[in-house]
């Protein structure tokens, strides 16, 4: 059964929003509503390194000073 604590999970929103990220990028390609260039993809990567580097470097993702965290949970 799924746990309350599993959805304050901070790598389990960011895997599931990078999932819809991908998701859309499929249907817009599929159905021929938009396709991204390669310039757009090196972009979009290159804001998603920062943000996730910046939420890292926060303590957001990873919260190592919580005890009995393990590193991942609130």
């Amino acid at each position: 059964m799924f746990q309350k604590q599993r959805f304050k999970n901070y790598a389990l929103w960011v895997s599931i929003a990078s999932q819809v990220i991908l998701l859309v990028q499929l249907i817009g390609h599929l159905t021929g509503a938009f396709d991204l260039t390669d310039l757009m993809k090196q972009n979009i990567l290159a804001i998603v390194d920062v943000v996730l580097g910046l939420l890292s470097t926060l303590g957001i993702i990873s919260n190592p000073t919580k005890p009995k965290s393990g590193g991942y949970n609130l």
